[in-house]
């Protein structure tokens, strides 16, 4: 059962909150954990993210992708340097209502998330490596869309402005052959201009978007060469 450790999450919040509170952009609602706590993961352990679109000064938004990044390097294979491992989520199909929609229409006059669930995209480029990223949010249209992000249907059809919530990604640690050195990760949720995945605005220009960032630290598991060398050690200690 998913256990959240709410000092901790609390902590690793601070690393979470948008750059700029007024502007279009992305909230942690939510970190859960099968580990000890969400900020420190096991091999095996899952961690779950909760996340919300916000546009309080009713940014006129033609165009958004959005994608979780920070958990691998750019390399010429989609190996996730990091272990972490995409294994599910839901997102909704639809941000920046002005009107909320029905229950089960899931959009009404919002930007149309193309997005069904959370993606992992990669391709190959030898001159710009790119990195293993989920995708959360695809979205464009001629027409502008200012909802504040309150007023749109939920992963659980419900207001995200009465707690729902646009994503949820789960991701579960697999540290099997990533070697046994432990990592400090910083995960982005929003926008990574360097891959093309932006925000836009009227007549095409690119408009700000803040981020949120989570940091955590993963674990590998011992190797076989080490535990056997401490299962040795203890059975020689035991022999004495």
């Amino acid at each position: 059962m998913i256990r959240f450790n709410q000092a901790m999450a609390a902590a690793a919040l601070l690393f979470a909150v948008p750059t700029a509170a007024s502007a279009l952009g992305i909230q942690i609602v939510n970190v859960s954990s099968t580990g000890a706590t969400p900020t420190f993961l096991n091999n095996g352990d899952e961690i779950t993210f909760d996340l919300r679109l916000e546009n309080p000064t009713n940014v006129a938004v033609n165009g958004l992708d959005v994608v979780v990044s920070g958990y691998d390097i750019g390399n010429t294979t989609n190996n996730i340097s990091s272990g972490l491992e995409l294994v599910g989520g839901s997102v909704a199909t639809g941000a920046f209502n002005t009107t909320l929609p029905a229950p089960g229409e899931g959009n009404f006059n919002g930007l149309e998330n193309l997005v069904t669930s959370p993606v992992n995209v990669w391709a190959p480029n030898a001159q710009n490596p790119q990195p293993v990223r989920t995708q959360l949010f695809g979205g464009i249209d001629l027409a502008p869309h200012s909802g504040s992000g309150l007023l749109d249907r939920g992963i659980a059809d419900g207001s995200t402005g009465a707690g729902d919530v646009h994503f949820r990604v789960t991701y579960r640690l697999n540290t099997l052959g990533i070697g046994a050195a432990a990592q400090n990760l910083v995960l982005s949720f929003g926008t990574l201009t360097q891959f093309g995945h932006v925000a836009i605005g009227p007549g095409g220009a690119e408009i700000p978007f803040s981020n949120a960032t989570f940091a955590l630290t993963i674990v590998p598991e011992p190797g076989t060469a080490l535990l056997m060398g401490l299962g040795l050690a203890a059975l020689a200690s035991r022999r004495r």
